[in-house]
């Protein structure tokens, strides 16, 4: 992580690299819901690098609310 990267919130850098960032209050609401089960922010950037990889038509990417509370970050 950049020295800048290290100043933002986890949820920020989810954020950041979630391919198809939409409705941002209820994606935070939802990171916060699922905190339980979350891994570390390292494994949820892979996982949303992997998400993008899947998704090269954003139209089929879910939002990330949707993605969070489905726990998609589980899957391989």
């Amino acid at each position: 992580l950049t020295a800048e990267q290290v100043a933002l919130s986890d949820f920020d850098l989810f954020w950041e690299c979630y391919p198809r960032p939409r409705n941002r209050l209820d994606a935070r609401k939802a990171w916060d819901q699922v905190a339980v089960h979350r891994p570390p922010i390292e494994q949820m950037i892979a996982a949303c690098q992997r998400l993008a990889a899947e998704c090269p038509d954003l139209q089929y990417c879910p939002y990330p609310a949707t993605w969070l509370r489905r726990g998609g970050f589980l899957d391989e």
